[in-house]
């Protein structure tokens, strides 16, 4: 259970369902367009021809972005009402393709079938629905003791205690790292749960929850370590966003065609750490099994066996069998000949053998 090798393999295993990848990214994409497509009339029917949004292109100017804002803010607002419905739609649809996506990492030596992973979502939404409503229950709990501690103990409970500023800086150096392993540690649980409940198909969301939280808790330098590269792999991607961004500029319709296609294939990888994680949760997963019962190996080859095919023996009548050793045995005049070719002349000894 090597951790990094493990982390390869998850990488493979959504190279392998490269489809399933390109599928998720249309329907985002899709999702995204319909927020996308009335900003565009908006700021196309506000601004029209106007040259104030291209004093943004270059670089990110406050003064510029609030002068547009007090012109054309009353229009742009409207879209606020439209992005807030959006965002429990990302939601629902994050959950809904959940099953789809496990499901397919739990079958990975089979091809990716649109139709098993269509099924797949709808089997399991209800199942990762209530999950998610306690993943983000154990989340709200650990910010109310972190940050409701701090306010607490640090401030007595009463906002009039705060003396500087540097209260919050002190507590967020202390409590900010600790809320994001806690944050990132409960993700992992979720994402092992998420495997588990497929691949022993259970409806018990809580039940497997506390497994899933014992067996990352047993196996926690392994399974928080695969989890954390993929962590680091995404900020790795942001990272070189943030370096090239800079360098092609938004200066020209060159250079804003070349950003537009650096941005998409950042969105694409983005959901590919995405799908790394859940590939190697289900690797991770598969090899604790593994390890912990290893009568389940034995069970398979076991299997494998009982399906081997022996070869079946032709049955032969008897009386076939006996004319077939007769003439095998009969000396006739082509082993003559081929005696004689090979000049033996007396061929009685052979016969005698």
């Amino acid at each position: 259970m090597n951790p990094i090798i493990i982390f390869f393999k998850g990488i493979s295993h959504t190279f392998r369902l490269f489809w399933m990848w390109l599928l998720l990214f249309l329907l985002i994409f899709v999702l995204a367009l319909t927020v996308a497509v009335p900003f565009a009339g908006i700021m196309e029917e506000s601004i029209g021809n106007s040259l104030e949004i291209t004093k943004l292109l270059p670089a990110y100017d406050h003064t510029v972005w609030t002068d547009f804002m007090n012109t054309h803010g009353d229009k742009i607002s409207g879209l606020t009402s439209q992005v807030r419905w959006m965002v429990p739609v990302f939601l629902l649809a994050y959950i809904f393709l959940s099953g789809g996506i496990v499901k397919s990492f739990a079958m990975i030596p089979e091809d990716f079938s649109a139709q098993r992973f269509m099924a797949a979502c709808t089997q399991y939404f209800w199942r990762f629905f209530r999950l998610f409503g306690w993943l983000l229950l154990f989340q709200g709990i650990v910010v109310a003791l972190l940050y409701g501690g701090a306010f607490f103990f640090g401030l007595g409970g009463d906002f009039e205690n705060l003396r500087s500023e540097a209260f919050f800086s002190n507590a967020g150096k202390i409590i900010l790292p600790i809320h994001l392993f806690l944050a990132t540690f409960i993700a992992m649980v979720g994402d092992y749960t998420k495997v588990r409940m497929v691949r022993e198909d259970t409806w018990f969301v809580l039940r497997e929850f506390g497994r899933s939280f014992a067996m990352c808790l047993r196996y926690f330098s392994r399974t928080y370590l695969v989890y954390l590269l993929d962590i680091v792999l995404l900020v790795g991607v942001y990272a070189l966003y943030l370096f090239l961004a800079p360098k092609i500029g938004m200066t020209g319709k060159a250079a804003i065609l070349i950003m537009l296609i650096v941005q998409t294939l950042v969105m694409f990888f983005r959901l590919g750490t995405r799908l790394f994680a859940i590939a190697s949760a289900n690797v991770m997963y598969t090899e604790i099994q593994q390890k912990e019962n290893p009568q389940i190996v034995e069970e398979i080859r076991e299997e494998e066996a009982q399906n081997m095919v022996a070869p079946v023996p032709v049955p032969v009548a008897a009386g076939q069998a006996k004319e077939t050793f007769e003439e095998d045995n009969e000396f006739d005049e082509e082993d003559q000949e081929y005696n004689e070719r090979e000049h033996i002349q007396d061929w009685t000894p052979y016969q005698n053998e």
